[in-house]
């Protein structure tokens, strides 16, 4: 008895040692990692009806991977190369509006909006504020940090895009092995694991209800969302509509104004810039139809999949996307549910026994 624990201890004692050895190695390569296996999970039924038709299950990998390249990793390329260069134009315009206007010149360019000077009286306190140099200061040392920041993102560019390819290989790479060889991993992980069954079914039916809730609900909601807004912000001569469009798909994320956050200021913007029809039309398209996602499809969407109180989903999702970064939307929610799972298991198994 005493040899056989022994033995134990150190076969343990060696698995948690090589294990934690392998997962810092993989640490690096974690993001693409994590979001193959989003990505995996989420289309492994469309892989089960291609392999049904070509009877091969690394050509049916194989074209799987071809399709997730092709349909999604080249467009978003394109997208984000477009983004970056309407992001690069933006920032030269607005350092060449603060190089050829002065303080003063902006404070009055500002005083002579319709809106501003109807109501100039009450927002006089406003303006004198403005005018003192504590808030010049402040204006100036905020511009330094912005450019600074854009400065030395452009710089690591060449660095950022080198990673990026390197990570768009990774994610292809393991994508087509989870799809390939993940469901025997996935059974003999089961088999590995000394749980009832039923339980062990429980947990990772919960992991992939919230996986597809996370990408339907949200991800999916938020392209929905940054498309209308593209729409929209075309059609009433919005420039760089494009880059709102993609600040439109981030601010989805971040309760409570989401969306709002970008298409409301910019109805404004158009309702005293470029006209009345433009500002209507934006106020409204965004009212009816950008926030209609956030407000009635994207909570119907998570509810029949993550069944957790709300409050608890919203420090999930935000943590998750505070702490790990973009890939926490995912695993935010997924650690909330998979503990609540654990609690009932426990509730079932051992507090009804005792009883």
């Amino acid at each position: 008895m005493k040899r056989e624990f022994i033995y134990l201890f150190f076969l343990f004692l060696l698995v948690f040692l090589f294990a934690g050895s392998a997962l810092l190695m993989l640490m690096p390569f974690m993001i693409p990692i994590l979001w193959a296996i989003v990505m995996g999970i989420v289309l492994y039924p469309a892989y089960r009806s291609l392999k049904d038709i070509i009877r091969s299950d690394t050509l049916s990998a194989f074209f799987m991977t071809a399709a997730v390249f092709t349909i999604l990793i080249v467009p978003f390329s394109i997208v984000s190369v477009m983004v970056f260069q309407q992001l690069v134009e933006a920032t030269q315009g607005l350092i060449a509006f603060f190089q050829n206007n002065g303080y003063r010149e902006i404070v009055e360019k500002v005083k002579a909006f319709p809106f501003v000077e109807e109501y100039m009286d009450r927002l006089q306190p406003i303006f004198e504020f403005l005018q003192r140099e504590e808030f010049k200061r402040l204006m100036s040392e905020s511009l330094n940090r912005i450019l600074k920041f854009f400065g030395d993102k452009l710089g690591q560019i060449a660095f950022v895009a080198g990673k990026n390819v390197f990570y768009v290989f990774v994610f292809l790479l393991t994508f087509f092995f989870i799809l390939r060889d993940g469901r025997n991993t996935l059974r003999r992980f089961e088999r590995l694991i000394p749980m009832d069954q039923e339980d062990l079914e429980s947990i990772l039916g919960t992991i992939y209800r919230t996986i597809l809730a996370v990408v339907y609900g949200s991800l999916g909601t938020a392209f929905i969302q940054a498309l209308l807004g593209f729409v929209a912000y075309s059609i009433v001569g919005i420039e760089y509509a494009l880059l709102w469009s993609v600040l439109t798909f981030f601010a989805a994320f971040i309760p409570p104004f989401g969306a709002s956050a970008v298409w409301f200021p910019l109805a404004v913007f158009s309702f005293f810039n470029l006209g009345l029809w433009q500002g209507i039309f934006l106020g409204a398209w965004g009212l009816f139809l950008i926030s209609t996602m956030d407000n009635f499809v994207r909570p119907l969407i998570i509810k029949k999949g993550i069944r957790i109180p709300y409050v608890i989903l919203f420090f999930a999702t935000i943590g998750g996307l505070l702490k790990f970064g973009f890939i926490g939307l995912f695993l935010g929610p997924i650690i909330f549910t998979t503990l609540f799972t654990l609690f009932n298991i426990y509730e079932k198994r051992i507090l009804n026994q005792n009883t």
